[in-house]
């Protein structure tokens, strides 16, 4: 009989699985569980568990329903319900934990805002209509610029998308934006406008040293290429740790989780700026310490260039502290131009398609190849040669959108954003892997452990 073999079983099978239903859930036995269809080994153990949920852990199915001295809501008389399972307490405990956070950090945005209401209008608008103009004006220009880059990836270089997105691959997990989700978006969307203005105005000021270039007859190799390979790898110096360190367990429940809601991100800007407010603000430091870098960066690498200009001449040159950390190594083209690309990079990381490029001279195989003679004595240095060898080949200057889909399907690797070098180095760099089922990730698996 059925009790008798799931008794034996202790686990009901895909095919004896609606026999074994109550009499009282017939509407949701209609539907056979299709273990084929599921998106990725990473949610096989997720279905089986919201089956196993739903299904009493005792053999006998004559006793579903609850004692009666105990009523749940929307039950009616005769009906048979499950009472959901009580959250343990270590998610009570989460939840208490990210309530005070979350009011901790309201409490010192108000402060702070109360005691400095200029970081909000740092241009000093008159009056409210300007200022929530110039907010619909920047929201307009952000969803103009996301389908603007989609059109150039999708029409213009003729991008492919990545394998998982294919026909005939295994469907992916979408996620719909919730009501967490719209008032994120909506904060997020505050603090850019006021990101946006008081980046022009620290531009239209001169930087931090009120020396920093705005006509064009000043723009140099050095304040605008140099400067931008700086800002770019200063971006991700900081950031790739503090990503890491978002995914701490004690931390990643409270900020970062949401983030990874959609495993495999699709739509752009929406699933980029779709994080906890911390973690946006955290982005944005980021940005203004890449550009710090780059503007104190630049003048000081002159300034020694130019003091061992002389000496080898046989010169003396006298230098003071100031001159070192002048400002002013980073132009306003180039600014304006890095918060474009950044942008851009950041929705490409959340779209479907498989968008990779690795940066000229510096990370190009094709320059310097894989196999040559070079390569393999850089690669005989003891400790740091392999490192040595990545650097060379290009390896941790390489983007490619599939890295970052990487780190949404699995989220301890490939925390870099634009190169992987920070990943490489601490050994949390995964290659792209297609659409594997089950079998296919456990032969892997096997693989790897018999070499």
């Amino acid at each position: 009989s059925d009790s008798s073999t799931l008794t034996k079983n202790r686990r009901p099978t895909v095919n004896n699985f609606n026999k074994q239903r109550p009499a009282g859930r017939k509407e949701a036995s209609n539907a056979t569980p299709n273990f084929a269809l599921l998106p990725h080994p990473i949610y096989l153990k997720e279905s089986v568990t919201i089956i196993m949920c739903t299904t009493p852990p005792s053999s006998s199915y004559q006793h579903m329903s609850p004692p009666p001295s105990r009523t749940y809501p929307n039950m009616t008389k005769g009906s048979s319900f499950v009472p959901l399972p009580r959250p343990s307490l270590r998610a009570q405990k989460q939840r208490l934990t990210s309530i005070l956070l979350d009011s901790a950090t309201t409490l010192f945005v108000l402060y702070f805002l109360y005691h400095n209401p200029n970081y909000l209008n740092p241009w000093s608008l008159p009056n409210a209509t300007l200022w929530l103009g110039g907010f619909i004006l920047i929201r307009c220009a952000i969803a103009f610029y996301d389908h603007l880059v989609v059109c150039l990836i999708d029409s213009c270089f003729k991008c492919k998308v990545l394998p998982t997105r294919e026909p005939g691959a295994p469907p992916v997990r979408y996620v719909e934006l919730d009501t967490r989700s719209l008032v994120y978006l909506s904060l997020n969307a505050f603090n850019e406008y006021a990101f946006v203005m008081r980046l022009t105005h620290y531009l239209s000021q001169g930087g931090m040293f009120q020396a920093l270039p705005l006509k064009l007859s000043e723009v140099s190799l050095g304040n605008t290429l140099l400067a931008l390979g700086i800002i770019f790898v200063s971006m991700d110096m900081l950031y790739a740790p503090l990503h890491h360190l978002m995914h701490l367990p004690s931390l990643y429940p409270l900020i970062h989780k949401h983030h990874h809601r959609q495993h495999f991100p699709t739509r752009g800007y929406l699933d980029a700026g779709n994080e906890h407010p911390i973690e946006h603000m955290i982005g944005i430091i980021c940005v203004w310490f890449a550009l710090m870098t780059a503007e104190l960066m630049m003048p000081s690498l002159l300034c020694l260039g130019d003091k061992l200009w002389y000496e080898d001449a046989g010169l003396s040159v006298l230098s003071s502290p100031s001159e070192w950390v002048r400002g002013g190594g980073v132009h306003a083209i180039t600014a304006f131009i890095f918060f474009q690309l950044h942008a851009a990079l950041a929705m490409m990381n959340h779209s479907p398609y498989d968008v990779q490029f690795s940066l000229p001279l510096i990370g190009s195989t094709k320059l310097f190849g894989k196999e040559t003679q070079p390569v393999k004595c850089i690669e005989k240095i003891p400790w740091v040669g392999l490192r040595l060898r990545r650097l060379v080949i290009g390896e941790w200057f390489h983007y490619s959108v599939g890295y970052h889909e990487m780190h949404h399907r699995k989220f301890n690797f490939n925390y870099g954003q634009y190169c992987m070098w920070y990943d490489l180095w601490m050994g949390t760099f995964l290659e792209y892997e297609g659409p594997l089922r089950a079998k296919e990730l456990e032969a892997k698996k096997l693989k790897s452990k018999a070499k």
